[in-house]
């Protein structure tokens, strides 16, 4: 069974984009209905999220031909 990504409303308060920031993504997992903050990897390659409920993971890509998305619903 594979996992739905849909790109989710931005929240209401602003987002901190200072100089030096580690970059991360929002992650609202449906199943749980948890959020996470996904930091990119230390090779700046990859976010990887996991639902705390069912286990499952999801890896977004960082690359050319990308989303500008923050945030993101994960259907598990």
């Amino acid at each position: 069974m594979s996992l739905r990504v849909s790109p989710s409303s931005r929240p209401q308060e602003p987002v901190n984009e200072s100089p030096g920031a580690r970059p991360w993504l929002g992650v609202r997992f449906v199943c749980s209905g948890q959020y996470q903050r996904v930091y990119r990897d230390v090779n700046g390659e990859r976010y990887l999220a996991r639902c705390h409920k069912c286990g499952k993971t999801i890896t977004f890509k960082v690359g050319h031909g990308g989303s500008d998305q923050r945030f993101f619903d994960v259907s598990c």
